[in-house]
């Protein structure tokens, strides 16, 4: 499989990115094209797209802190879900050469989805962990929604937690509050 870095909205690849980001993601967890383009200034910011002969088969955009890596967004081409693609691409990814521990948030555990979600992330070697929270919102006129954290490697002490959730209100989340869709 193909992984490639886009670095703005001009890159090739970077249109393929958008459709399948805006029908994976519900419109309050999306990054308006201006905020995309704030997201893109800043150092920790990253976005891989990954290819297969030809077919683009996900990405995953991510926040690179001292201690830890943050996936913000991770989606896989319809079409090619449940055909072990996203358990390849997480195994790539947090198998290549780091040792931080790799972030990210999924839904609360309230349906067949949201478990099968929970289940997946678990069989790719992510831990559930017990701290109450919430992300702030991408748009103006949504709140803040409940989101359970998981991590690889272990469950994140209370203080790791508390650095991940500054540091998603102060720099990931920074541009937010001053630029709404």
């Amino acid at each position: 499989m193909n992984k490639t870095e886009i670095g703005d909205s001009k890159h090739p690849l970077y249109r393929a990115f958008r459709e399948l980001y805006s029908i994976s993601f519900p419109i309050f967890e999306q990054r308006s094209e201006e905020q995309q383009e704030t997201a893109f200034s800043c150092p920790e910011y990253h976005l891989t797209a990954y290819e297969e002969s030809g077919v683009f088969t996900g990405f995953i955009s991510y926040w690179e802190f001292e201690g830890y890596i943050y996936i913000e967004h991770f989606a896989i081409n319809r079409e090619l879900r449940g055909k072990g693609y996203g358990s390849r691409i997480l195994h790539d990814f947090t198998a290549s050469g780091t040792t931080k521990i790799v972030l990210l948030e999924i839904d609360p555990v309230t349906d067949k989805v949201s478990e099968a979600r929970l289940r997946f992330y678990e069989k790719n070697g992510f831990f559930e962990n017990p701290y109450p929270h919430t992300h702030p919102p991408y748009r103006e006129g949504y709140g803040t929604h409940p989101l359970v954290v998981l991590t690889t490697q272990r469950r994140i002490t209370e203080k790791e937690y508390g650095l991940f959730n500054k540091e998603l209100t102060d720099i990931v989340m920074r541009h937010e509050k001053d630029i709404r869709f």
